[in-house]
This record gives C-alpha cells, sequence and structure tokens, in this order.
C-alpha cells in the first residue's frame, strides 16, 4: 500500500503505478506472495469528497485500469492498496474475493487500509457497539477499520484511537488466546493508513515477517513502512516505489502528516504497548 499527502498538486501515478518498483510491481514480484486478490485507489478532492475504486480482480491483470484510477494530478490525499487476502477465520475463498472485502475501507470522513492479519477479528467486532452493524464483508481490515471508528468516539484524535485500538487488541487477547491455541499473538501486522483527507495517520507494526525481505528492496525487512518528505507532501510506502531516498519507520511507531498551508508537517511517536 502507499499514501501521499501534498499541499500542492501532485499525481501519484509515478509512483504508485509506474515507478520501478511500483505497486503492480511489488504485487507480482515474489512468487507465492503475490498479491492478487483485488485492489484499490482513494482521493479526497479541495472541497472534501472522497473518491474510491476498487477492482477485486488481480492488479497483474488489470495494470491499465489502476494506472487510470490513480493518474490524478491534485493536491491532498491519495492512497492505493493492493491486496492479499488474510483468512483468519478460515472461511471458503469466495466469501473473501468480493467489493465488500476490498480495502481500502471508509465512513464517518475517515478512509483507511491495512497490511497485516487481526487474527481474533470475532472476538474484536463483538466490541463494536453499535459500529457493527457497519461490517459489510468477512474481512478481518474492515473490523479494525470500525474499532477505529468507536475509539475516535472515545478519544476525539485520530492517534489516539490508532494508539488505544492496539490496546484494546492485545487486552481482549488476554481473554481469548485459550480458544486460539494455534495462534500465538492476536495480530501478525497493524500497518495502517488512516486519513480524512486533511491529514495522514500512519502506524508501522507489524511483527509477522520475522526474517523476510521486502517484495522488491533488497536489505528491506517485511513490515517496515517507508517514508519521505519535502516542504510540500509526505509519501509512505510498505516498501520504497523508487531508488529513493526513503527512510524506515520503526516498530511500533506512528507518524502524523498534517496539511499546512503550502507545507506538510510531519511527527513521529513511538508507542508504549507493554
Amino acid at each position: 500500500m502507499a499514501a501521499v499527502l501534498s499541499a500542492g498538486r501532485f499525481n501519484p501515478a509515478d509512483l504508485f503505478a509506474e515507478g520501478s518498483r511500483s505497486l503492480p510491481k511489488q504485487a507480482a514480484a515474489v512468487k507465492d506472495r503475490e498479491q492478487a486478490d483485488g485492489w484499490g485507489a482513494a482521493f479526497y478532492s479541495a472541497a472534501g469528497g472522497l473518491e474510491i475504486v476498487k477492482s477485486r480482480g488481480p492488479v497483474s491483470a488489470e495494470k491499465d485500469r489502476f494506472a487510470q484510477a490513480v493518474d490524478k494530478n491534485r493536491s491532498g490525499l491519495a492512497l492505493a492498496h493492493i491486496r492479499r487476502a488474510s483468512n483468519p477465520l478460515g472461511l471458503p475463498r469466495k466469501r473473501l474475493i468480493n467489493s465488500a472485502c476490498t480495502q481500502p475501507f471508509s465512513g464517518n470522513g475517515f478512509v483507511f487500509s491495512h497490511n497485516g492479519t487481526l487474527e481474533i477479528p470475532a472476538e474484536i467486532r463483538s466490541t463494536l457497539g453499535k459500529y457493527e452493524k457497519f461490517v459489510a464483508g468477512d474481512n478481518d481490515s474492515e473490523v479494525l477499520f470500525w474499532q477505529l471508528m468507536k475509539m475516535l468516539d472515545a478519544y476525539g484524535d485520530p492517534a489516539t484511537a490508532l494508539e488505544m485500538a492496539v490496546k484494546e487488541i492485545r487486552t481482549v487477547w488476554l481473554s481469548v488466546r485459550d480458544r486460539h491455541p494455534r495462534k500465538k499473538t492476536p495480530y501478525n501486522g497493524l500497518n495502517i493508513f488512516l486519513s480524512d483527507g486533511r491529514a495522514l495517520w500512519v502506524l508501522c507494526h507489524f511483527t509477522g515477517a520475522a526474517g523476510k525481505e521486502a517484495l522488491m528492496t533488497p536489505g528491506w525487512k517485511s513490515g517496515s513502512i517507508a517514508w519521505r518528505k519535502d516542504a510540500g507532501k509526505a509519501i509512505f510506502a510498505s516498501e520504497p516505489l523508487d531508488d529513493g531516498p526513503w527512510r524506515e519507520m520503526s516498530d511500533p511507531q506512528l507518524a502524523e502528516a498534517r496539511l499546512d498551508g503550502k507545507n506538510v508537517t510531519l511527527k513521529m511517536k513511538t508507542l508504549e504497548l507493554e
């Protein structure tokens, strides 16, 4: 996945679709790690409206359509996600590959994408209260999105909502892990992009790729979010989209990029989860 928050007009197609390590190239780069279960892109307009394009087809077979979808010369937020379906509930594949399960997800003025697996989606879904009715598919990431919306209701701040969602998952796990003897942790990754169009919050917390390298970047650890920034924009991606320069987020670390006139400000915070 990748996202750009830009104060000036910027076309993300060069990085998302055409770069030397573009998302479609990453999706097909490694045998047995193909990302072939759908894709989506989201954009906020200057007026604040949100546009989302999704497909349940493999991006490798829809490169032209993906390129057209992300070819948007505008300011604000652009986000794209290529999916490899997770299946923590052990469901038939036909229940996983559909529009309802395809990211990004949106609601309450926010758009969201996630890499990783929430291993206890049923248990977290049971905590959603009034937001449970909005879960439309069988995707653990969608449960995670509505959990964040619940936390946003409680705390009012997206950065705090992200931190408290992680802590709630870890707390719930303590009471339910005996139901899941084959699972060692409540998640194997919580790499999250969340935006309201004026700001972008990025959580890097990926625990399930020990020893794995990124798909196309030698020496880059799988799950380590890449980022770079200049005065006018901030770019985040699941790994570098070209030859750089890119910097690496720590784990667990939370970034907040925000539009500020002609600039984008950026601050980082390391989470204390123990």
